[in-house]
């Protein structure tokens, strides 16, 4: 008698005379605990989720044949099987309509050009404040179509107006329509959080009820909990990674009773597959009926960070979406270079088109933005400041030993860098000075935890770093005030400046005050109240309050749209993070700007200095970067952006021409 296989809402049930031939097998017996069988009179049991019943039933079979008994099935299970293969069907022509939606090739489609005409009618009547441009539409046709999807457009292209025309349509469905949503909860990084509410309103012409349930506090874990279990939550829910965790069960039954758009900003924060976050936005996902991932870098390491990424988006079809383990992408990460591989990432794009869209930098078109380079002379007491610090680096570089010396050259650099724009930074450790912090080594004369002053035996180099500190001004300091006043002020506009070092934007915000002068900073010291407060002041042409802003890229490179009101850029000193400077640049840059604006950017740079080789080959760094960013799925590694030889050896060569 043959092995029978039936089923029932929640468990597959393994039924036959046969199984008396096998039941004592302890390898049988095995296979099946591996299952979570329960012996039941009647056979086996094996419960399931809907989501894995027919992977389940398959490997069930396989197991069956493996121990060579012959399998029968109900009429139940040979409709799971119809269902299934009826399932997959439509899921084919699914990913077609979305891939030729995807290339605005749905034009001889009258089923989809019927779908396109209702979207667009939709987002006349119900985004009032917002028309979105051609490719944002569809983009927002893609994702609404899809529902589930990701957006890898580069920053500035608009990605929260595109969420926002697909979450109106889809919102505007019947309730009983399978598609319908009505709330969205959106995870992303504090900074993130004013923008969603903030473009709602600009979108929809009404402020939507939101709850944070990062970053307030105001709300408690016990309130967080009741927004999350309440039977009729706010509209727009948003929260930290960080807070992921912590809210999990809270977060899958808010899912499971809420009609939800589930959108994670700035998405290459839960890359990693086995990363806590990257684990838990998968697990929540599967509640959601809309999943959305949005990030300009898509796979800033590798291929394999795009595979979480699929894996949120689809979590019980990404396996055939990808085609390819993770193991697989993370060889091609390592090893694209010969012609099989390459065919391979062909491959792997081809297979994921249908499901993600990328605007990329020339499909904005952009109005003109023009490059200042501003040569400033050191005073003689600076000058002679760095060419002492510049000849110990140059011969520190040769005794260092090996092992650390990577690292020890960073902090030496980093010393070099503060003598170029403002040597009164020496007296202070360098950790002090940097926003996001650095992992270097503690080295002797240029330590990380000790000021510079603290080793050097030179009385007069020392002397000269604290008059630096209690009289003097930096030429820099200078020049932006002249920048300010002619460029600025003047022509009743307003100017963003960028600084690496935290004492230096708190001192220029202090001196450009004293010059009558007001400004207001975005550093990490300030409160994220504070920040929005200032943000919002500053993108209002309205509001002369100030028409200057000191911030540093580490804090507000992402997520936050500055060129409502601001057309300037001031770069008072650059860090070597080609990916940092680009995402400063986009924040006064991207979608919305007339065509008649011109974008200025005015680099502030010490002559004959360190200064001027980070310029060059910070530029270098860029266009190739650019050229990365064309490509479907950029691959940012290839850039090595944190690695500073060249700086090094470029200041090597200078000292030895100077010699």
């Amino acid at each position: 008698m043959a092995i029978l296989l039936d089923i029932n809402d929640d468990a597959i049930l393994i039924r036959g005379d046969s199984l008396l031939e096998v039941k004592e097998n302890k390898r049988f017996k095995f296979t099946l605990k591996k299952f979570n069988a329960k012996e039941v009179d009647s056979g086996y049991q094996i419960t399931f989720n809907k989501h894995e019943k027919i992977n389940k039933l398959r490997d069930i079979e396989h197991v069956l044949e493996k121990f060579g008994l012959i399998t029968e099935y109900s009429q139940e299970i040979k409709n799971e099987y119809d269902s299934y293969f009826q399932e997959v069907d439509n899921f084919e022509t699914f990913k077609d309509d979305a891939f030729n939606i995807r290339n605005n090739k749905f034009q001889e489609n009258p089923e989809l050009i019927d779908k396109f005409r209702k979207f667009t009618n939709s987002l006349a009547t119900n985004l009032i404040n917002r028309k979105l441009y051609d490719y944002q539409t569809l983009a927002s046709f893609h994702l609404a179509f899809s529902q589930n999807a990701c957006n890898f457009s580069v920053p500035g292209a608009g990605k929260t107006s595109i969420v926002y025309g697909a979450y109106s349509y889809l919102k505007s469905l019947p309730e009983q329509d399978p598609k319908h949503v009505n709330k969205i909860l959106i995870v992303g990084p504090l900074s993130s959080f004013a923008p969603w509410e903030n473009e709602f309103e600009e979108c929809f012409g009404y402020s939507a009820s939101s709850t944070r349930l990062s970053g307030d506090n105001g709300i408690t874990k016990s309130g967080k909990v009741e927004h999350l279990n309440s039977s009729d939550p706010n509209e727009i829910t948003l929260i930290h990674f960080q807070s992921l965790k912590n809210l999990k069960e809270d977060l899958i039954y808010f899912l499971k009773n809420n009609k939800t758009m589930l959108v994670v900003d700035e998405a290459h924060y839960i890359k990693n597959s086995t990363g806590l976050w990257g684990e838990t936005i998968v697990e929540i996902a599967k509640e959601a009926k809309s999943r959305v991932a949005l990030t300009g870098t898509p796979a800033p390491n590798g291929y394999n960070d795009i595979y979480n990424l699929f894996k949120f988006i689809y979590p019980f079809k990404y396996k055939d979406i990808l085609k390819i383990h993770l193991s697989q992408l993370e060889q091609l990460s390592r090893n694209a270079v010969g012609e099989v591989d390459r065919m391979r990432v062909l491959e792997l794009i081809d297979n994921i088109k249908p499901f993600f869209i990328r605007i990329k930098k020339n499909d904005l078109n952009l109005p003109d933005s023009i490059d200042i380079k501003v040569s400033v002379k050191m005073d003689s007491s600076q000058r002679y400041i760095y060419e002492f610090i510049e000849q110990k680096f140059i011969n520190d570089i040769n005794s260092t030993d090996a092992d650390i010396k990577a690292t020890l050259n960073k902090a030496k650099l980093i010393r070099l860098r503060q003598a170029s724009t403002n040597p009164a930074m020496l007296l202070r450790p360098i950790f002090e000075n940097l926003e996001h912090g650095i992992s270097y080594e503690e080295d002797p004369n240029f330590g990380l935890t000790r000021a510079f002053s603290d080793k050097i035996e030179d009385f007069e180099i020392l002397n000269l770093i604290k008059d630096y500190q209690s009289s003097k001004i930096p030429n820099k300091f200078t020049k932006v005030k002249e920048i300010v006043e002619e460029e600025i002020i003047k022509k009743r506009e307003k100017v963003i400046i960028w600084t690496i070092f935290i004492n230096n934007a708190e001192k220029l915000h202090d001196y450009l005050l004293r010059n009558n002068i007001k400004s207001r900073l975005l550093i990490g010291s300030i409160s994220q109240e504070e920040k929005e407060k200032t943000i919002k002041d500053f993108n209002n042409p309205d509001n002369d309050d100030f028409s200057v802003v000191i911030a540093n890229p580490f804090t507000v490179a992402e997520s936050i749209s500055l060129h409502k009101g601001c057309h300037n850029a001031i770069y008072f000193e650059r860090d070597y993070n080609a990916a940092y400077y680009l995402q400063s640049r986009d924040r006064i840059h991207r979608v919305g700007l007339s065509s008649d604006t011109t974008t200025r950017y005015f680099f502030i740079l010490s002559d004959d200095s360190v200064d001027e080789i980070i310029d060059e080959k910070i530029d270098i760094k860029v266009q190739r970067m650019l050229e990365m960013i064309d490509a479907d799925i950029p691959l940012f590694d290839r850039l090595d952006d944190i690695d500073e030889s060249d700086i090094i050896n470029a200041l090597l060569e200078k000292y030895a021409e100077k010699s």
